[in-house]
């Protein structure tokens, strides 16, 4: 782990900040958080905007919102999320779909958790995947 921090503040000098450092710095701000709620999500959703203003994407802009919802609330996130335009293929990538489900699941808006989460079962393409959506989906049933 040491040596991997310090090679990571090698990579990090230098006058110019690119997409590689913010992906390096997002995957930082995860391998060195002590657990999983420790984690510096405002850090996180800082270095996805800063990564979608040098390689812009809404796969960033999904990622940020997953990481503003970690922070703020699932229904940071999904504002976030309805002010994307997103492009046709986006709309048929499981993730999109699965990430809107989880987010409207977490806040409370089950009906269109289910439609999504329905949406990623349908597509998602390994046997763990649909496995974690059945049993969101599972949980939704319960309620």
């Amino acid at each position: 782990m040491r040596l991997g921090a310090e090679s990571l503040q090698k990579a990090a000098s230098g006058e110019t900040f690119t997409r590689f450092h913010a992906e390096a710095g997002i995957a930082a701000e995860h391998a060195f958080a002590p657990s999983f709620s420790q984690t510096r999500w405002k850090e996180i959703a800082d270095l996805y905007a800063m990564l979608d203003r040098i390689a812009p994407s809404p796969l960033n802009a999904m990622n940020r919102a997953v990481a503003i919802a970690q922070w703020q609330g699932p229904e940071a996130g999904l504002v976030l999320l309805k002010a994307i335009e997103p492009p046709q293929w986006l709309l048929g990538y499981y993730l999109w779909d699965a990430v809107l489900g989880e987010l409207h699941r977490r806040a409370g808006q089950n009906e269109e958790a289910r439609r999504y989460i329905e949406r990623a079962l349908a597509s998602a393409p390994t046997d763990a995947e649909q496995e974690l959506l059945r049993r969101r989906l599972d949980s939704l049933e319960s309620l």
